[in-house]
C-alpha cells in the first residue's frame, strides 16, 4: 500500500489519522465496503457516576453534512 490514510476532520480541524500498518485486512478495513457510524452520546464529565444532567434539557444537536472523499489514482 503506498501512501492510503484516512483522515477524520471536525470543524476543519484533523481530529485523527489512521494509515495502514503491517498486517491483515483488520489492520486496514478501508478497501472494503464499511459505514460510518456518528456516536452521539449524551452526558459530560462525569463517567456516568452520577447518571445525565437532566437540567440541560432539551438540547439540540444538528449534524450539518458527513462529506466522504476518496483520492482517484
Amino acid at each position: 500500500m503506498g501512501g492510503e490514510q484516512l483522515t477524520a476532520h471536525v470543524d476543519d480541524t484533523p481530529y485523527f489519522t489512521h494509515t495502514p500498518g503491517d498486517g491483515d485486512w483488520r489492520v486496514w478495513p478501508y478497501d472494503r465496503p464499511f459505514h460510518l457510524i456518528l456516536n452521539i452520546a449524551v452526558g459530560g464529565n462525569w463517567g456516568g457516576v452520577k447518571g445525565v444532567d437532566t437540567s440541560v434539557f432539551p438540547q439540540r444537536l444538528e449534524i450539518d453534512f458527513v462529506r466522504v472523499y476518496q483520492k482517484m489514482h
